[in-house]
Parts: structure tokens; sequence; C-alpha cells
């Protein structure tokens, strides 16, 4: 079975959402000093690929503790968006093409190929979500959607569209997902998006990764 890791890498200085805290990662014991090496890390809850709670936009919402661990974990579809370009929306439109293939529960993995400008000041450029998408997103039924860009909503301008229908529907937000075009489009796959089990949190970084299921015949 092959496993695709889906996932930045955590490191000191990378890029993060513009005014979010940096990231740093130190040295806190050392083989040399002390009897083991243990890092210090220093992070926000939505450091590289990260998951976004109800709570992260909604005052009453829920917390990344107050789902099952089972919320995170499902089978679902990766669609190819790649032909999207510098601060274009994802339509609703874009979107009917793969009602067919959803199954109500379904994870939804959006493939724009954006993660490869990661790092770089064009990543903030990125495709987003309309209105009308994320509207789409919840009628299907979608549990979780994911994007391989830093936000669902635009970053280079506020408005805040997308994410407050999701959320407040219980759709989870997944973003910065890496390699997504590791990924065949309309294909299959079961997805992890596990988060760090931290108390009444608003998200958290996590480890991504799909698994490809060998039979992809029956797609309803």
């Amino acid at each position: 079975m092959k496993v695709i890791d889906l996932t930045h890498e955590i490191t000191s200085g990378m890029m993060v959402y513009p005014g979010d805290p940096q990231v740093e990662i130190s040295e806190a014991l050392k083989h040399e000093s002390d009897y083991c090496h243990v890092d210090s890390l220093r992070m926000g809850s939505h450091t590289g690929t990260h998951i976004d709670a109800p709570y992260h936009f909604l005052p009453r919402g829920k917390r990344i503790t107050d789902y099952p661990l089972s919320k995170f974990t499902g089978e679902g579809i990766a669609f190819d968006l790649s032909d999207k370009k510098d601060n274009e929306a994802i339509e609703a439109d874009d979107l009917e093409k793969i009602r067919p293939l959803i199954n109500k529960g379904d994870i939804l993995v959006l493939c724009t190929g954006w993660y490869r400008h990661f790092g770089s000041d064009r990543y903030l450029n990125h495709p987003f979500l309309s209105r009308g998408a994320a509207e789409l997103i919840v009628e299907m039924g979608i549990s979780i959607v994911a994007v391989d860009f830093l936000n669902v909503d635009p970053t280079l301008y506020e408005s805040w569209e997308a994410h407050p229908v999701l959320l407040s529907n219980d759709v989870l937000i997944v973003e910065n997902v890496n390699d997504s075009m590791e990924l065949e489009g309309g294909r299959r796959y079961r997805f992890a998006f596990a988060p760090l089990k931290l108390n009444g949190s608003d998200g958290s970084p996590i480890r991504a990764f799909a698994m490809e299921i060998s039979d992809n015949s029956d797609r309803k």
C-alpha cells in the first residue's frame, strides 16, 4: 500500500500566515552537557500543514479536542485544480464536476500545485474558495476540505467568507497541504489529518497523509 506524505516539514523561521507566531526550534537539553537531547518548540496553532476547528473563527465554536479522533480520518477524493492562477477564485461551478464522486462524509483535497511556491512571496497570491464554492462543499456533505495553499480565503486582502461558511457547518479546514500533485485527480484515498491533542485549541499542526485504496472501481 502506497502512503503519500502531504505535510510540510516544520523548521525554524519557516513561512507562516502574516502576523502569526514565528517558528523557533532550539535545543533545550544537549547530549554533550545533559543526559539526553530535548528540543524546545515555539510556534502557533496554525503552523505549516494544519487543521482549523470552528473556534478559530467562531467564539462559541467547537475546539479541536471536542472531536473524536475518527473525525480526522476517512475516505475522500483528490481534485485537480492545477489550472487555477494567482488570486483566482475556485467557484462552485468548478466543484460541480466532482459531485457524482462524492459520498456524504467524504474528505475533499483540492490540488492546485500551489505548495510549490511555499516560502516565497508568490505563495501569498494563492487561489481561494468563493463563498459559493464553500456553500457547495457544505451541501455535498463534505467532512473536511483540504487545500495546498495558505488560506481558504484570500490572504492579500481581507474577505472572510469561506472560513465562516465551512466552520459554522462543522466542515473542518486543512491548509498548507504539501505535495498534493502526488495524488491522482478523481481517485479515492483514505486520508489522515490527525491534530495534536491541544486542550481547547482552535487548531493544530498535523501530519497529513493519504493511503491508496486498491479498488477504485466503486466510487459511490
